[in-house]
């Protein structure tokens, strides 16, 4: 590991996705411009702005760094299923051909999308996902409903597919 991953992988409850996704807590001035050295080009924060560990203009901080700014708040007390699963969706997309950084206030919203993406996007086991999950927080109520229910909307996409690729060709699943 390098001084840069090194400084990197200290940021609050960082994790390592894959080589082109990382996630954690809130990062500082400094971090956002380690990421930018490191090769990352775009940060998403789902972090609401009055969050306690909020840093103040990091849009600006991250246009004047050379990195793109994706702000998705999400509800600590009432999540949408339908902000989660853009999230999820804009993940999968950017992740093709560039390094995404994604955060929250302490990554545990993050976390949760992970274990989704890990499950329904890395065709992870439930077990190792939910180990990663529960390396940075045991999702509350709120949180576990939400996981359920984006899951099963997760699950129904990936049964579509595989329904409308058998009926394109029928030979595949046999």
């Amino acid at each position: 590991m390098n001084d840069i991953e090194t400084a990197l992988s200290q940021i609050e409850n960082f994790q390592f996705i894959h080589e082109h996704l990382f996630s954690s807590g809130q990062p500082t001035i400094a971090q956002l411009q380690l990421m930018k050295e490191y090769g990352v080009s775009t940060v998403i924060n789902v972090a609401l702005t009055d969050s306690q560990q909020h840093l103040p203009h990091e849009d600006k901080i991250c246009l004047e760094l050379g990195l793109n700014y994706i702000q998705v708040p999400l509800s600590w007390e009432t999540p949408s299923d339908n902000q989660c699963l853009l999230v999820l969706d804009l993940i999968d997309h950017l992740v093709k051909d560039q390094m995404i950084w994604v955060h929250c206030s302490q990554n545990y919203h993050v976390s949760c999308l992970m274990y989704l993406y890990r499950q329904y996007y890395m065709d992870i086991e439930l077990p190792h996902a939910q180990q990663h999950l529960h390396k940075i927080w045991e999702p509350n109520e709120t949180w576990t409903g939400l996981m359920h229910a984006v899951a099963l909307q997760l699950q129904g996409r990936k049964a579509t597919q595989e329904l409308e690729l058998s009926l394109i060709n029928p030979n595949h699943f046999t």
